[in-house]
């Protein structure tokens, strides 16, 4: 006889059997147990009356624990393996909130007309509706996506700061956790986000040759900025402060590399990475310079202009994350239209500008003077701006006009944008804390049975105009596709149109520039599509804003902030592909008629260069639609924050908040107390 069949008489039958029925009675004793929790819960499907008392359902609680823990404990005295688990929790419920996004997907005006007519405002209605809990349960889905990191709690661990902010988070974290207010995690992360990334950000800007990298170079006193006229790999390079002068490389496939900063130039620069072949997607430089030493970061962007288009995508891209914008104008060049793009980028995304005219020790100081005034009256009249602009140099007795910027004009701005940043930063935290303490003095409210319906829900005419803002976004996200899509659509009308009017101009002058019409002709017909993004964009944001205010103001509430501008629009330079256009005039012109002859254009712009037309609207096309989806993001991220809060103070009017009044009303003494606790504390 065997030991284990000493230690207990069943065979493998009977010690299936056993786990078999525990294995219902645990279904059933979950099922019980939601039963009582449903009953008291706020969902509108609810199967039963709720009879139940809190004492009740921590008695059941209780019980259940009991016999479940009895059910373990036997089944390892008959040495029952439990069932083989298959899944994550986490990922199988990330699954059934994937078919809760399938099914409101399917509740479209559409498909509802299959069952009878839908008025087109009860179809607006039903969208609205659709998008609110499509909105909800995305936010859930992206949560369970992040894993770890959706941890508020342990990221404000990891951030390794004791500051009466940090200690303030860290108490909204506990107490939204405990209460439930879930609406409030979204607007609590983007405060993490802007404080784990707390360095004020100086972008620096250009053409190809500008001088960019010289001039950081000479800022921050090294010579690690690989320099020279062809333009770099179409990565930021970003400096910040650190113990050891290195560099961080990161890749597309492979893994992060430290190098010295001596191999820079093989990762950062064409001639060493061209075309970046080697994938490197982002580049940290860390040097012990006490000019960084106060979180201020440098970022050197790659150059604007026909020779780095994908560069000038990247710093295209990265402009609505800067702080302020250093602009370096070539003063051999002048001011140019990418110049001007760039200036308006960085006010349109809320930064500030400085312009800086680079190479004028090759000038007079009679001749700096004008430029400067140049510059400026041009600023002025074009972008109706007027931001400060310098003329530096940092070569031999010239390099003097640099230093004077710095320590007159830069230094001084850096400390001053840095208690400003902690002036906003203490402003958010301070809002979220009333926003949170109105939720929670509504809940109170809810518990007493002399509240109106009135007071706890939120009034019909706010909801739907949140409801519409959702709306709003989807028909925005959408028309990105639609809107983009016709640019790259536009290649056979455009050589048509340039065909008219290349044959014209041969018939007219010997002299003709068909490079200049194509050029002309392709900024003429793209400009009218091209607005038209930009005015989706405006159109979906003034919508917004409209939303927000009459939820606002229905319900009582503080006016919203402004929501973000759009800014970084992609630039086009018809040059890169008009440039290369070339029709020659035909020997037997005066045997030719017009059709002949415009026969003749047609074929030469069709052969030579149908294709090429192609691929640049093509890849304009997608340029612009991924700056129109990182526009609506940012107007979604400010539209779901406002949304969000806004819903929370309002939130759970079947709230039964009995069990937990004592706790609720602790949390409000912590957070009414905060402003009287000394900087530092804890309460």
């Amino acid at each position: 006889m065997s030991e284990e069949t000493k230690a207990h008489p069943f065979s493998e039958h009977h010690q299936r059997h056993v786990r078999t029925t525990f294995q219902y009675i645990d279904k059933l004793l979950s099922e019980a147990e939601n039963t009582m929790t449903d009953a008291g819960s706020a969902s509108p499907f609810r199967r039963h009356s709720d009879d139940t008392t809190p004492i009740q359902r921590k008695v059941t609680h209780d019980y259940i624990l009991g016999i479940r823990e009895a059910m373990r404990r036997v089944m390892e005295e008959l040495n029952i393996l439990p069932p083989e688990q298959h899944s994550g929790a986490v990922w199988a419920a990330a699954i059934n909130l994937m078919y809760c996004s399938i099914s409101l997907n399917e509740l479209t005006p559409e498909r509802m007309r299959a069952y009878g007519p839908l008025s087109s405002e009860a179809a607006d209605k039903l969208d609205g509706i659709r998008a609110e809990l499509d909105g909800l349960v995305a936010k859930l889905r992206s949560y369970l996506g992040k894993g770890a990191g959706g941890d508020l709690q342990q990221r404000l661990q990891q951030l390794g700061k004791t500051g009466d902010e940090i200690h303030l988070l860290s108490e909204i974290e506990r107490i939204i956790t405990a209460h439930g207010l879930v609406e409030f995690r979204g607007t609590l992360g983007m405060l993490l986000d802007r404080i784990e990334s707390a360095a004020f950000e100086v972008g620096v800007f250009g053409r190809v040759s500008s001088g960019k990298s010289s001039l950081l170079n000479y800022i921050l006193q090294t010579d690690v900025l690989p320099t020279g006229v062809t333009p770099v790999t179409a990565i930021p390079t970003r400096i910040s402060h650190g113990p050891v002068a290195e560099a961080g490389i990161e890749f597309a496939e492979a893994q992060p590399q430290i190098i010295p900063l001596s191999e820079l130039p093989e990762f950062a620069t064409e001639q060493k990475n061209p075309g970046n072949k080697k994938h490197v997607t982002r580049i940290f430089v860390k040097l012990p310079s006490d000019r960084l030493a106060e979180g201020v970061t440098f970022v050197d962007t790659p150059g604007l202009g026909s020779l780095a288009v994908a560069g000038a995508e990247e710093t295209i891209a990265y402009l609505p994350r800067c702080d302020l914008g250093i602009v370096l104008i070539d003063a051999s060049a002048g001011l140019t239209q990418d110049d001007l793009v760039v200036v308006q980028a960085l006010y349109q995304a809320g930064a500030s500008a400085m312009i800086l005219i680079s190479k004028t020790d090759l000038f007079s100081a009679a001749d700096r003077e004008q430029m400067i005034a140049y510059v400026k009256t041009n600023l002025r009249s074009e972008l109706r701006v007027g931001p400060p602009v310098h003329a530096v140099s940092i070569f031999g007795a010239d390099a003097a006009l640099c230093d004077r910027w710095f320590e007159t004009e830069l230094r001084p701005f850096l400390a001053e944008h840095h208690e400003l940043a902690i002036i906003s930063q203490k402003r958010k935290v301070g809002a979220l804390r009333e926003a949170v303490i109105s939720a929670l003095e509504h809940r109170l409210q809810l518990g007493s049975e002399a509240v109106s319906e009135k007071s706890t829900t939120l009034p019909e005419e706010a909801t739907e105009a949140l409801r519409n803002g959702e709306r709003t976004l989807e028909q925005a996200q959408g028309e990105s596709f639609f809107l983009t899509r016709k640019i790259a659509k536009m290649h056979r009308e455009i050589i048509d149109i340039a065909t008219q009017r290349i044959a014209t101009a041969l018939i007219e002058q010997d002299n003709t520039d068909a490079a200049s019409i194509f050029a002309e002709t392709l900024t003429r017909l793209l400009a009218e599509p091209v607005a038209a993004t930009l005015t989706s964009i405006e159109q979906t944001r003034e919508a917004l804003a409209k939303a927000m205010r009459v939820a606002a103001s229905a319900s009582g509430r503080e006016v919203p902030d402004e929501l973000p501008k759009p800014a970084g629009m992609p630039m086009m330079d018809v040059n890169e592909i008009s440039q290369n256009i070339v029709v020659q005039r035909p020997r037997v012109l005066s045997l030719l008629g017009k059709s002949a002859l415009t026969w003749h254009v047609q074929r030469n712009l069709e052969t030579e260069y149908d294709r090429a037309l192609l691929e640049f609207l093509s890849l304009y096309a997608n340029r612009l639609r991924r700056w129109m989806e990182q526009s609506i993001n940012a107007l979604r991220n400010a539209f779901t924050e406002f949304a969000d809060v806004h819903r929370a103070q309002f939130q759970a009017a079947q709230f039964d908040c009995s069990g937990d009044i004592a706790a609720v009303e602790k949390d409000l003494r912590v957070l009414r107390e905060w402003a009287n606790v000394p900087q530092g504390s804890s309460v």
